[in-house]
């Protein structure tokens, strides 16, 4: 393929990837100034992307969104994931067992990405669905991922972090600094807690699922109020280990090695503390 022709799909992927649940919607204008292009190459190809529906535009406004194309490409990739299918009736079981709401996520660069979620009747609404993505930082699947990383890959992230990290709640950890405590937290418990920072009043709890090379490939959350999720803690945890050992072995994970429920009472006597239970010391 010609070196032109390579350029002109990666500046189509770049253009695609300014589209998020944060971002949903772009000016030619903004592209431009976001990807530092020219205005030229870069109304070429949103026209191409749009003629093609990967891209519609607003016709009052003149602004670009995710088009129907697009969405049905997403749409077909998430009904053939095989993590998503292995996954789901253990998602389901957890959900039955800890009545709340449950996600499994992946990490795409500085974001959780939604794979599936579990609803049941008492759950309360959570601003996530699936193909949503949410900022690693502020949530528990985000972190026990991200604390699997390489020291390089932290030190890139937190780079990163300090100049583009946006607090969503009051609580939300947008100090570098302090989100490496919280991922050194994750390494030794084998769980992470989001307590309200990526909503308020919300608390999700959060595990690694391994694949069978032994590397965090995704994890599953559950998260509920705080009045909840604080009263029946244990047993929550214990849970939500349970089914990321679980994933991780119908992905051919040793599991012998995976972290165990008794970790829940080894955490308590070397003294670590939560991100939950420092909140309340505070």
């Amino acid at each position: 393929m010609a070196r032109e022709q390579v350029s002109s799909i990666l500046r189509a992927i770049q253009i695609l990837e300014c589209f998020t649940d944060v971002e949903t919607e772009w000016t030619l204008k903004a592209l431009v100034d976001q990807l530092d292009l020219p205005t030229t190459t870069v109304f070429r190809q949103v026209s191409t992307l749009a003629s093609r529906q990967y891209l519609v535009q607003d016709p009052v406004r003149k602004s670009y969104q995710v088009g129907p194309r697009l969405v049905m490409l997403a749409s077909s990739i998430l009904s053939q994931s095989d993590l998503r299918r292995l996954a789901r009736p253990e998602l389901e079981r957890l959900s039955d067992a800890v009545k709340e709401t449950i996600n499994l996520s992946i990490l795409i660069d500085h974001d959780i990405f939604y794979l599936d979620k579990v609803e049941t009747h008492r759950s309360i609404v959570c601003n996530t669905r699936i193909g949503s993505r949410a900022p690693a930082y502020a949530t528990s699947s985000g972190k026990v991922m991200l604390a699997s990383l390489s020291e390089k890959e932290i030190d890139r992230f937190c780079c990163w972090m300090q100049e583009r990290a946006k607090p969503l709640t009051d609580r939300t950890i947008t100090d570098p600094e302090k989100l490496r405590a919280e991922l050194k937290i994750a390494q030794v418990q084998g769980v992470a807690i989001d307590d309200g920072e990526i909503e308020e009043g919300l608390i999700c709890y959060g595990a690694p699922i391994y694949d069978m090379d032994g590397r965090v490939t995704a994890a599953v959350s559950i998260s509920g109020p705080g009045y909840r999720m604080q009263e029946e803690k244990e047993f929550m945890l214990r849970e939500i280990r349970k089914t990321a050992t679980n994933i991780s072995r119908l992905l051919g994970y040793p599991c012998s090695t995976h972290p165990s429920n008794s970790d829940l009472a080894s955490d308590r006597q070397s003294g670590i503390i939560s991100t939950g239970d420092r909140h309340k010391e505070a």
